[in-house]
């Protein structure tokens, strides 16, 4: 039996995807979702990140002009690293 008190790890996967999804914290939601782990995240969860991994838009709208091709650059690469070890993870 789950334990009341533990946070619900698919609720905050939700949650940190929003964050990457509206520029609120895309940096923070992939600290997040590592720290979160495979498990927690639902097959829902792991197409919205490879939107975002692979999208078109960018992720990274805000911030100093010149550095936010970069900076979406970088998120992106993380997501797809993200993605990529969450489904070897959820294959086995």
């Amino acid at each position: 039996m789950a334990d009341p008190d533990a946070p619900d790890r698919t609720a905050l996967a939700t949650a940190a995807l929003r964050a990457a999804e509206v520029d609120a914290d895309p940096a923070g939601a992939c600290d997040a979702l590592q720290a979160l782990g495979p498990g927690a995240l639902t097959s829902e969860h792991l197409g919205r990140l490879a939107v975002l991994a692979g999208g078109d838009a960018r992720v990274v709208r805000s911030g100093v002009a010149d550095r936010i091709i970069g900076q979406d650059d970088a998120f992106r690469s993380r997501a797809q690293a993200l993605l990529t070890a969450f489904t070897d993870a959820t294959a086995r």
